[in-house]
């Protein structure tokens, strides 16, 4: 009884197993081919992306305001490993990746969308790789490798800058399982050496790649290897690290609040929107329409759609079917299985931030249903009793499916173009969304269009009354416009609904200096630093308030303390060098102005401070130089202080 039954499981433990002739002639040349094919097909897709700008999506907390990433040196580079967290997440390669970057290319977002894009195409060839070793099938892996590298969905891990992380935590990943399965042919220390230490690196990306000790017992579950201790016991060094840097992801959100940070929803309705999320992941895998790059939990009482109540029993027929049908077959048992052991962990039952999805989560769990389909299709056309029409019919099916990802990963691409395409296409998805319209309001700030951002916040605020952000965005305005009683209001607000926020203090402090009321701006600026002891902005500002109150030798200690916390702050060296002015430290004041230049070398307004210096220092024809150069450059310059230095100098 037994010998017929173990026969029969060998003979499912090895599928593809049996090549046609044809494959086996082809497999050497054509899988080149074919990879470069898929390449080339991802490259036309994703060029476009390198002419995208920043958004204000995570990209200043990660790249433009973040004075480590803008920081990289000898002396810094263990903080990239030792700072808690940044942004809520714990992952420094990819912020060291990002200061790399910086070093390079500075603030010119195209080298950075480059990066990303080498950085996909790596995943694409390493998928192809891992599928071609994992079944032999050429066909398989460039199915699979095709449908990861196109897919709409992934585009947000790619076109977003701060999104670093998913790239490079995937990519040691997928070296990670490709050694394992040396490993598992070979036996070899090497091979099981790599595994473990690209797995280290995949943790150091990001946390999500806690998943690889199970996905390493799913590959031994799809090859039949024997569970014996020896197989169990090569992993416990992989569990050992996936819970350590576990605990440190949950720590490092704990620590930004971002867990339980949405409304409050009682504990059936965040399994129900567990379900809701995985039979969307599902279903997007194939028709990834429509994508966002925010998923709102929906609006509490105002009753849920269809959908979302019946996806408990949606999945539950699927998983129905899976098991009456599909439980002995092991190659669809490992492709849901690696899709869901990578996405459980984002399913939203312990909520992390206040969306109850995102796209990017799937750029790596998306392969499993992926080799889903790629197995099907090669079933298909290997079964010899479907007639070649059907075969035909069903491979146009996975091309058209293909031609439309590519179309829609490109409309995706143009989304991420900059803020405003960004939130606009958020907001013409979900209207009811805060943190849409208070990005959107951002950007118009930034780009000086201040009444359509105020029209962003006050829908922000409307839509959310406890919304700090958005309350000192429009506190901004409200100080830009003069209506400095408006701004002081908004900031007291925000400190209201979240008492210790330095964002609202420092807000506060700005308008509370404008307003003369040095005392309560002092107070302020020193709440922000018992907070944020190396905020180089309160100190900036601070600076700024002992100069107005004429306390010059202070308010050059504090702008002395803002350069030293980011070297990089230029309107420190040049609000320090007005101060040297005030103390004829003229010396010092043109050391002080030239850095500034230096790391602004189109701002006219530190051309013409520097005009100051050298004025004072009486060296007249290098003040007319920098007059001049600020006047080009679009600062306001007085004409007849131009007309004085031309007539002194002769010029």
């Amino acid at each position: 009884m037994k010998q017929p039954l173990k026969k029969k499981e060998k003979q499912e433990s090895k599928p593809q197993s049996k090549k046609s002739p044809v494959e086996k002639s082809v497999n050497k040349n054509l899988k080149w081919v074919l990879l470069a094919a898929v390449l080339l097909l991802t490259l036309l897709i994703y060029y476009p992306s390198l002419k995208n700008d920043w958004t204000n999506w995570d990209d200043r907390g990660y790249v433009l305001d973040n004075d480590l990433t803008k920081n990289l040196s000898v002396n810094t580079f263990l903080d990239f490993f030792t700072k808690p967290q940044v942004m809520g997440n714990y992952h420094p390669l990819p912020m060291l990746s990002l200061a790399i970057d910086w070093k390079m290319y500075g603030d010119d977002a195209k080298g950075y969308h480059f990066t990303a894009l080498l950085y996909h195409l790596l995943n694409t060839v390493l998928v192809f790789f891992f599928i071609l070793l994992l079944m032999e099938s050429v066909w398989m892996a460039t199915i699979v490798s095709a449908f990861f590298a196109i897919h709409p969905a992934h585009t947000e891990s790619v076109a977003w800058i701060a999104e670093r992380k998913d790239l490079m935590y995937v990519c040691f990943y997928l070296i990670s399982l490709i050694a394992y399965l040396f490993y598992s042919k070979s036996k070899s220390a090497l091979s099981y050496s790599l595994c473990i230490f690209t797995f280290i690196l995949s943790l150091l990306s990001k946390g999500q790649a806690v998943t690889l000790p199970i996905v390493l017992l799913g590959i031994d579950y799809l090859k039949n290897r024997n569970w014996n201790w020896k197989v169990l016991l090569e992993k416990i060094p992989f569990f050992i690290l996936s819970i350590a840097f576990g605990l440190l992801a949950v720590k490092a959100q704990s620590l930004s609040k971002s867990i339980a940070d949405i409304p409050y929803y009682s504990f059936p309705e965040k399994m129900l929107f567990a379900a809701y999320s995985l039979l969307s992941y599902f279903y997007k895998a194939v028709y990834a329409n429509p994508l966002s790059a925010f998923y709102p939990y929906p609006l509490k009482g105002a009753g849920y759609s269809w959908l979302i109540w019946s996806s408990p029993i949606l999945l539950l027929i699927i998983a129905a079917i899976v098991f009456f049908k599909f439980r002995k077959n092991r190659m669809v048992i490992f492709g849901l299985g690696f899709f869901l052991v990578n996405v459980a962990l984002i399913l939203q039952i312990l909520p992390v931030g206040a969306a109850i999805m995102a796209d990017r989560y799937t750029y790596l769990a998306y392969l499993g249903l992926f080799f889903l389909i790629a197995y099907l299709f090669d079933r298909v056309m290997k079964n010899k009793s479907i007639k070649n029409s059907y075969k035909q019919l069903v491979s146009v099916f996975i091309i058209a499916i293909i031609a439309v990802q590519c179309s829609n990963a490109m409309d995706r691409i143009a989304v991420w173009k900059n803020s405003e395409s960004l939130w606009l296409d958020t907001i013409k998805k979900y209207e009811y969304v805060p943190v849409a319209h208070n990005n959107l309001g951002s950007y118009y700030q930034k780009n000086n269009r201040l009444d359509e951002a105020l029209v962003q916040f006050n829908e922000g605020i409307r839509l959310q009354k406890n919304y700090p952000e958005a309350l000192i965005n429009r506190s901004d305005i409200f100080r830009i416009q003069g209506k400095i009683r408006e701004a002081i209001d908004d900031c007291s607000n925000a400190i209201k609904f979240n008492p210790g926020y330095p964002g609202a203090y420092m807000n506060r402090g700005i308008a509370y200096s404008i307003g003369g009321k040095y005392d309560s701006a002092f107070h302020d600026f020193k709440m922000v630093l018992k907070t944020e002891p190396n905020n180089a902005n309160a100190y900036g500002n601070l600076g700024n308030l002992l100069d107005m109150k004429g306390q010059v030798d202070s308010a050059i200690w504090a702008y002395t303390k803002a350069i030293e916390i980011n070297p990089a702050y230029f309107d420190c060296y040049g609000n320090r060098a007005r101060s040297y002015i005030k103390n004829k430290m003229y010396n010092e004041a043109l050391t002080d102005a030239n850095s500034a230049i230096q790391y602004s070398p189109s701002a006219g307004n530190l051309y013409a401070l520097r005009a100051d210096v050298y004025f004072n220092m009486n060296q007249l024809e290098n003040a007319l130089s920098d007059a001049l150069k600020a006047q080009q450059l679009g600062f306001s310059v007085n004409q007849q202080y131009i007309e004085m230095l031309k007539q002194k100098t002769g010029k």
